[in-house]
């Protein structure tokens, strides 16, 4: 019995690794695919702050916190709610 459901288990997710360790990847790349997006959206936003505030250079750091910040803020203010 144990061998059928470890065989229909393989068919289906086309992959002979336990379940656990496939959770465990998958929720790794969900992590790396979300940070990946919280970077692209941060960089977004310092890059309007920075036109904004009509393109000074050097300030770049600056804009990149605040956008950071704002997001974190926002990210976390919607998880609560």
């Amino acid at each position: 019995m144990f061998k059928k459901t470890t065989t229909a288990s393989k068919e289906k997710s086309g992959t002979d690794a336990p379940v656990s360790n496939r959770n465990a990847s998958e929720s790794r790349n969900s992590a790396a695919s979300n940070a990946e997006v919280m970077r692209e959206a941060i960089a977004q936003l310092a890059f309007q702050k920075w036109q904004k505030r009509g393109c000074p250079t050097g300030q770049d750091q600056r804009d990149w916190f605040e956008a950071e910040g704002e997001l974190k803020s926002l990210h976390a203010s919607t998880r609560r709610g």
